[in-house]
């Protein structure tokens, strides 16, 4: 069982243009394990993506106070693909896309990053259904998504005037 825990976390942001930081996040603690559901909901600007890019090693971000752990091991030092290798993945509301980047292709290259050195996943994941399928004989989609994160918040209506 993973534990992703949020100790006493203070955070503030850089604004490059002003070159001053703002806090964003002060005294967040949370803990969260393996198969558990978490919604953090919350006005625009109430910092719930702040906490978010904070755990995944954004560098616009700063932890001034606290630390982030993951099984006991802090992680706020690691930068993000070593982060990624050991479980932990963010997945945005509204993703970029990128030309000729299938989701299998994408799932493929988080699989073979996950993988030890030499091996790699060529099978033909093309196909919904055949992705599915492949889940239980990988085994490695699951841990890729060892804690599961549902951040919340309302867009803006759109305006049509």
């Amino acid at each position: 069982m993973a534990i992703l825990e949020i100790k006493d976390v203070h955070v503030e942001v850089e604004d490059k243009d002003k070159k001053t930081r703002k806090k964003i996040l002060e005294c967040v603690n949370l803990i969260l394990k393996t198969g558990e559901i978490h919604a953090i909901m919350g006005p625009n600007g109430t910092g719930k993506s702040t906490l978010s890019e904070t755990i995944m090693g954004n560098p616009r971000y700063h932890i001034t106070e606290g630390d982030i752990l993951l099984n006991g091991e802090s992680i706020i030092n690691m930068p993000v693909d070593e982060r990624a290798r050991k479980g932990l993945f963010l997945a945005m509301q509204y993703p970029a896309e990128v030309l000729g980047v299938t989701n299998a292709e994408f799932l493929r290259a988080a699989i073979n990053a996950r993988r030890p050195s030499g091996y790699s996943y060529k099978a033909s994941i093309s196909r919904p259904e055949s992705i599915s399928s492949s889940i239980p004989k990988l085994g490695l989609i699951i841990n890729i998504c060892k804690i599961s994160f549902r951040f919340f918040s309302l867009p803006e209506k759109p305006s049509f005037k």
